[in-house]
């Protein structure tokens, strides 16, 4: 049985089992780098592709001599494994959009796996339920909705700000083949003042980021940079005080984070409750946010405008957004259409007439042609709805990908018969 469905819940660990779960967290991901170097060392001096076994037994090796890896369960180890061989494998999938798997940097961001059958779950009270980790023992966590199913793995993990635990979760969904509401087509414009318009006059924004927040942000990446500066300079390692710091920003930018993500989840399942077909423009979120300072032989124009429109974009959750909606989609049996985004902001929707002046502010579109007049975000919404489906992009780029993919592979077993044949003695 796999897992289905997900369910998150805040996590109250006492002094002593954050302590250790933080310990277990760096451990983690200690672990996920090492077996990534390993695997970058075996295929480029030897050809040989190492797998989850083959780590494994590395892995209980290393609990042998290192005290402080023998103190994290050997299930979380193995399912540390286990994510790195699935990022591999969506890698080397040619219809995953996955790149190489990367290294994971030191942050407050920390998280520790667990399988099913290492964790036990049970209920305490009307508001409160405790999982029994490994090593730790019971931790309460807020019992804020019911499981509905049967625990399949289990994760713990710190966002700067508090704890919490994810489940994965066999619920037995049965997914709808369409939706309750088959007829009803809505277009969404994504947009920098207004985070979502819609094409029937909606539109849902909100702020994630107090003044009261812009201001402490500043002024801690400001003390942050100068503790960097110096420290540079002197040669020295940071300070306690710098560590303080930086831990603040990070909590400060995850309760941003936190209400970024609430916002899109809270839009993605209203949408795809109330609409079968929901059109979005294809757009390059990754693309779209490059840095435009170029190189130091060709400068870039335009850098600092271009960063404010890059925050501004990031701010708003558009890569994001497209996730949740895609998620909930899925249990709601609402079909997701992408269109061309080209013109979208400067197409009058109702005669069609398209000009960059149409659009006379961020907020107002005036069409040149038959004067119709309309919130700007709203009018591209409309256009977005009536345009047809975008075929799949395909670009030089795309096409570089999938022959870099296919030439990182791991060697096939006919390839290991063919070059043993010929004499190599291993790949």
């Amino acid at each position: 049985m796999e897992a289905d469905v997900g369910r998150r819940y805040r996590l109250y660990p006492t002094d002593e089992q954050a302590d250790r779960l933080v310990s277990w967290g760096h451990t983690c991901r200690w672990l996920y780098n090492t077996a990534l170097e390993q695997r970058h060392f075996a295929w480029q001096q030897r050809r040989v592709t190492l797998g989850v076994a083959a780590q494994c037994a590395y892995l209980t090796q290393a609990r042998k001599e290192l005290d402080w890896v023998a103190d994290l369960p050997a299930q979380s180890g193995q399912q540390v494994l286990r994510q790195l061989d699935q990022a591999y494998g969506n890698w080397w999938n040619p219809q995953h959009p996955a790149g190489a798997p990367t290294r994971k940097r030191r942050s407050v961001r920390l998280s520790v796996p667990f399988p099913g059958q290492a964790v036990h779950v049970r209920r305490l009270s009307r508001r409160w339920g405790a999982v029994s980790l490994p090593k730790v023992g019971d931790v309460r966590f807020r019992w804020s909705r019911p499981l509905g199913g049967t625990v399949r793995n289990a994760v713990v993990s710190f966002d700067g700000v508090a704890w919490h635990v994810g489940f994965g979760v066999h619920a037995g969904i049965k997914l709808p083949e369409s939706h309750a509401q088959p007829d009803t087509v809505v277009g969404v414009d994504r947009g920098v003042k207004v985070a979502l318009a819609m094409s029937d006059g909606r539109m849902w924004n909100r702020a994630f980021t107090t003044s009261g927040q812009e201001r402490d942000l500043a002024r801690l990446k400001s003390k942050a940079g100068r503790q960097e500066t110096a420290r540079r300079r002197r040669g020295v390692r940071s300070s306690n005080r710098a560590r303080e710091v930086r831990a603040e920003i990070a909590r400060t930018e995850a309760k941003i984070r936190n209400r970024r993500r609430d916002f899109v989840m809270w839009a993605a399942n209203r949408i795809c409750g109330q609409h079968a077909t929901v059109k979005l423009e294809r757009l390059q979120v990754k693309a779209m946010t490059a840095t435009a300072k170029g190189t130091a032989a060709e400068p870039g124009i335009k850098v600092r405008q271009k960063a404010g429109l890059n925050r501004a974009i990031l701010d708003k959750g558009w890569g994001l957004f497209e996730q949740a909606l895609a998620s909930r989609a899925r249990t709601t049996g609402t079909r997701i259409v992408r269109v061309p985004a080209a013109f979208t902001s400067q197409r009058c929707s109702r005669c069609g007439y398209t000009d960059r002046n149409n659009r006379e502010s961020q907020a107002m579109f005036r069409c040149g042609s038959c004067g119709y007049q309309a919130n700007a975000d709203v009018n591209a919404a409309v256009n977005v709805r009536d345009a047809a489906e975008a075929a799949p992009p395909v670009t030089g780029r795309a096409v570089r990908d999938r022959s870099r993919k296919a030439s990182c592979r791991p060697p096939t077993q006919r390839q290991r018969r063919a070059a043993l044949e010929a004499g190599i003695s291993r790949l």
